[in-house]
């Protein structure tokens, strides 16, 4: 198993990489590239919710993340309501990754784990 260190150094960092990452989970799903159970392996999950709100991540990301739960929900209930639903994450994700344009990464953020 090869293991991976996201290493930010504030929260508004790592916020703009959750950020970076749902609006790549969003267009992946949309171009048929990735499944919905293989977003909830990445970040749409609850277990990944609460260990964002106990480092302290603002309600509004965790807000676009709980979206991101519920899309199986919203394929199975109401398949037609999926690309609409895509586009509030995405558009909510964009406009909290506008917020945060002038924090800026200041070291690498992926280290390996040996």
């Amino acid at each position: 198993m090869n293991k991976l260190l996201l290493n930010t150094t504030n929260n508004e960092e790592l916020e703009k990489l959750l950020l970076i990452n749902v609006i790549g989970l969003i267009e992946a799903l949309k171009k048929d590239l990735l499944t919905i159970e293989e977003t909830e392996k990445v970040l749409f999950n609850p277990y990944t919710m609460d260990l964002l709100q106990s480092k302290g991540i603002s309600k509004e990301i965790l807000e676009i993340i709980h979206l991101g739960t519920e899309l199986e929900d919203i394929v199975s209930l109401m398949p037609e309501k999926l690309f609409e639903s895509l586009s509030e994450i995405e558009y909510e994700s964009i406009a909290q990754l506008e917020q945060r344009k002038a924090y800026k990464f200041r070291n690498k953020v992926i280290e390996s784990i040996n």
